[in-house]
């Protein structure tokens, strides 16, 4: 198992049936999630781990992302 992706039995998603929408490109392998309320994308089933989950850390409550070191890649200006 990857270091960056959850196995199902390691994501609990709390959500209304209703409240999320799926698209997929292509070979429809990767699934993508969001919220069809505000648009935010909240997880996605990944394409190089089908089954596996990569998650938006700004939905999960107990962590703070305004507290992250991090930089801002634009690749428009490189």
């Amino acid at each position: 198992m990857s270091e960056f992706a959850l196995a199902p039995d390691e994501l609990q998603i709390d959500a209304e049936d209703d409240a999320l929408g799926l698209y997929q490109f292509d070979s429809k392998i990767a699934k993508h999630y969001f919220c069809k309320r505000c648009g935010i994308y909240p997880f996605h089933q990944t394409m190089r781990q089908p089954g596996y989950y990569r998650i938006n850390l700004g939905c999960i409550d107990e962590i703070d992302t305004n507290t992250f070191d991090y930089s801002v890649f634009d690749g428009k200006s490189l």
